[in-house]
């Protein structure tokens, strides 16, 4: 709660758009919260305001060989209904330093993609 009240203080809402990256280690949480944005998005009228993406952090144990979503991930957003040319898109590499400057919100996955970020 705290994390989010900090947030929402930061973000600048008279802005005409905001773009909002999701980062994970495996190419596949984000790769559906991106999604799932999307679809918020797209049924609150917002598709012209809201524009997610996802990347993962490439120096993790966990990340994948190729940038291609894992076919758990798929199947997922297939389920969800979500937009399969996004879902199954080549995915991106988390940069610090460019990423940092190019999103209005970066959002980590879990604490462990955060503590990756910050170090």
């Amino acid at each position: 709660k705290a994390r989010a009240k900090q947030t929402s203080a930061s973000l600048d809402a008279s802005r005409f758009h905001f773009q909002i990256l999701f980062v994970d280690n495996t190419n596949f949480h984000a790769r559906i919260a991106e999604g799932m944005m999307a679809r918020i998005a797209e049924y609150n009228d917002a598709l012209f305001t809201l524009f997610p993406y996802s990347a993962t952090i490439e120096s993790s144990d966990n990340a994948p060989i190729d940038s291609c979503a894992p076919e758990e991930a798929l199947t997922i957003c297939d389920y969800l209904g979500l937009c399969s040319t996004t879902c199954s898109e080549d995915g991106t590499s988390f940069n610090l330093q460019n990423d940092l400057d190019q999103y209005d919100l970066i959002i980590a996955v879990d604490d462990e993609i955060q503590n990756l970020i910050l170090r």
